[in-house]
Order: structure tokens, then sequence, then C-alpha cells
């Protein structure tokens, strides 16, 4: 939690226009227009750390996409090019929730 005002207003500069970012020492941090799309926003960004903890634990040397592929996935995860993230998952989550525990929404 950001209860300092001057620490709130550097993350909000270092966040800029990006939807998450990866805080030192602390952790995660997302941001999206609704709930749905920040817990997206965090669940791919924690499986992209796991891979890449995985990736880097076998102790070899990484074989890097070329930045033509790079440049091709970035511009396939802008909000222009597709709905943003949460809009079709987080309905999912949540009926997900339901069946494992009916009293969820109560």
């Amino acid at each position: 939690m950001a209860i300092d005002l001057d620490e709130r207003a550097r993350l909000v500069r270092d966040l800029g226009s990006h939807n998450s970012m990866i805080l030192r020492n602390h952790g995660l941090l997302t941001a999206g227009a609704d709930i749905g799309q920040a817990f997206n926003e965090m669940y791919w960004l924690e499986m992209a750390c796991r891979a890449q903890v995985k990736a880097l634990a076998c102790n070899r040397e990484l074989v890097m996409p070329s930045a033509a592929v790079v440049e091709r996935t970035a511009h396939l995860y802008q909000p222009t090019t597709r709905r943003p993230f949460g809009v079709m998952e987080w309905p999912a989550m949540l009926r997900y929730l339901e069946r494992r525990d009916p009293s969820f929404r109560s």
C-alpha cells in the first residue's frame, strides 16, 4: 500500500501509460479500467515471470525471438488490436469461483 503521497505520485509517474510494472523488492503492480482487467494483467504478468524464472533455472543460453516476432506479438496485445484484458476472462473466472463455492457472491 502506498500511504505516502509522494510515493503515490512516483508510482503514477513511473507507471505512465502502461498497465503494469515490476517494483524492485516489492513485487508486481497492475492497473486496469476495472477489476477484471487489473486481475488479468496481474495473472498474465505473473505467468510471464514464472516462465522466465523456469527458463533461467535451466542454466542454458536462452534462444530469444527475433525483433519481428517481438514486435508482432506486442502488436497483438494492444487495445486497438483486440479487446482489453478481462473483458471475456473476468466473467468466466467469476463463474468458476461460483461453481467452486456457491456462497461466493453472498
